[in-house]
This record gives structure tokens, C-alpha cells and sequence, in this order.
């Protein structure tokens, strides 16, 4: 389903895009690219005992590690007016491998644990697309390019068991991080030729995310709870570019660190009733290299 929804995003941006183009004069450029590449992610949230935050103040515990798989991307590039731009991009991985971690605690502090498991996490996605409003100031060489516009996030995580010990888990946790990013890239001329990019992004977000815990029959299904907060991303990224003609050519290097504050999580029992309790905090983090090719079609 995720998969499906980001693909329908997209083509809505590019329909957008060429739509804008055939309506713009001659002195309008579209750029398009494509990349691949390798992605590493960790995540992890907690909650409390309860919406104070006590008894105790880490009840339960999960962290997804090693997240890792090949990432596919692609991007348009629309200088629709002077030194205005609408850029839209997105990036999505594919899951291959990695782990996660379950403990259940007692005593405040991680202390007195209850229950601990550990399960594969081997499938699954990680997406994200930003669309943006640029505007570019030409300095000598260098190009210094503020924007601000929209971003989306999510994930699509799951719990499952190829040990055979517990063959019918496959509890999943979906996140979704909506919300507003601004930031600043720069392009560095070193030659004809050579072009470093690099840039820093920060999106200002609001949290969500819903949980099937398919095995625990006294929670609801298939949401079985969900939690609500607010938080940021922080993203870095750098290309090494080679362009000839209307084609560049690049290496990319990109990293996140992404963090919520506290919330609400909200547990769906079969009996009726709603339980809520505080959210912590959800922390993500992760590393992406990647090759690409863009290419100026006016």
C-alpha cells in the first residue's frame, strides 16, 4: 500500500511539472534525475506507564537496527520564473535486512525488565519526498539557494520470526512525518566541468505512528494503538558532479537525524476501551550513498 501511495504521489508531481512546462516560455528549464544507491537506518520509541510519564518512565521499549537495502530516487527541477525554482523529490528503500528489539521494564531507568525479544525485521520500506519553492543568488562561483515547502516521511516496519519459533508473527508499525522543511543548499563551480552540491534541510513535523500487533489477542485489529507527537528532521547531503553537455553525472552522500518530543500513544483493546499513556520520544537516524544522472531538457 505504501509503495502504491508514493508512486501515485509522484506522478502527480511530474504531471504537475510538465503541465507547468508546456505552459512556459522558452526561457523556462526542467531538470530531471534519477539515483540509486544503499541505505542504513536505526529507529527506536518508548512509551511510559503512564500520561505522566511514571510507573515507570520506559514501560516498554522497541528499536529497529540495521535497517538496510537499495534506495531508488528521482527529482524534478522546474526554474519556472528568474531565480525561482519548484524542485520535488523523493527517495525510497527497500528493506533487505536488519533486527529488532522488544523489552518491557518495571522500574524507572530501564531497570527491573520484564520481557526482551529479539526478531528479524527483514522487509519493509523507508520513503521520503520534499517539494520546494527555491530561489538561487548567484555569487561568483558559488550559488547560494534558500527554500521552504513540504515534506512527507514514512516508514513501513515490521516484527517477524524466520526461526521458526514464532511462525505466524508479522506485527507491523507504520510511521508517517507530515509537515513543513526549509533550508539551504549550495553549488560549488570548480571547473567547466566539476560541480560540488551540498545542502541542509530541516523539516518541522508532526508524528504518527499506527501499530498491528497481530499476535496479542486482547489488543484491536488491525490498529491496535497509536502514538502522536511532534519533532524534526535534520538532513545533510553532498554530490560530486560531472557535467557534460545537458548530462551531469554525480556521487551522492546523505545522512539524517530525526527526533520527536513526548506525546500520546493511545492502546485499542477488544473490550471497548481506549488506554492512553505518554509517548517518549521517537528517534531515527540514517546514512545513504548513492550514484545518479541528471539531465536539462530546456
Amino acid at each position: 500500500m505504501m509503495i502504491l501511495i508514493s508512486r501515485r504521489t509522484l506522478y502527480i508531481c511530474f504531471l504537475f511539472l510538465f503541465a507547468a512546462v508546456h505552459r512556459a516560455d522558452a526561457q523556462e528549464r526542467l531538470k530531471l534525475s534519477l539515483a540509486t544507491g544503499y541505505q542504513s537506518e536505526d529507529f527506536r520509541w518508548s512509551i511510559a506507564g503512564s500520561v505522566q510519564g511514571t510507573d515507570p518512565n520506559i514501560l516498554s521499549e522497541l528499536k529497529w537496527k540495521n535497517l538496510s537495502g537499495p534506495t531508488a530516487g528521482a527529482s524534478a527541477e522546474w526554474n519556472f520564473w528568474k531565480s525561482f525554482s519548484l524542485r520535488s523529490e523523493f527517495s525510497q528503500m527497500f528493506i533487505v535486512s536488519g533486527s529488532v528489539t522488544d523489552a518491557d521494564y518495571q522500574g524507572d531507568n530501564r531497570t527491573n525488565r520484564s520481557y526482551y525479544g529479539e526478531f528479524d525485521a527483514k522487509k519493509g520500506s523507508s520513503f521520503s519526498w520534499r517539494t520546494t519553492l527555491e530561489y538561487t543568488f548567484h555569487l561568483d562561483k558559488v550559488k547560494l539557494i534558500p527554500l521552504a515547502g513540504f515534506s512527507m516521511h514514512r516508514q513501513s516496519l515490521y516484527i517477524t520470526d524466520q526461526s521458526g519459533t514464532n511462525p505466524n508473527l508479522n506485527s507491523t508499525y507504520a510511521t508517517r512525518y507530515l509537515g513543513g522543511v526549509a533550508g539551504l543548499r549550495a553549488e560549488f563551480s570548480l571547473s567547466d566541468h566539476f560541480t560540488i552540491e551540498g545542502g541542509l534541510l530541516c523539516d518541522i513535523v508532526h508524528y504518527r505512528g499506527r501499530a498491528n500487533w497481530n499476535l496479542i489477542s486482547t489488543f484491536r485489529h488491525p490498529l491496535s494503538f497509536q502514538d502522536d507527537a511532534n519533532g524534526y528532521n535534520l538532513e545533510g547531503y553532498l554530490k560530486f558532479c560531472y557535467t557534460l553537455d545537458k548530462w551531469t553525472f554525480f556521487v551522492s552522500g546523505n545522512i539524517l537525524h530525526g527526533k520527536t518530543g513526548k506525546g500520546t500513544d493511545m492502546l485499542y483493546l477488544q473490550n471497548g476501551q481506549d488506554v492512553p499513556t505518554q509517548f517518549n520520544e521517537a528517534v531515527r537516524d540514517y546514512i545513504r550513498g548513492g550514484i545518479g544522472a541528471r539531465v536539462a531538457l530546456f
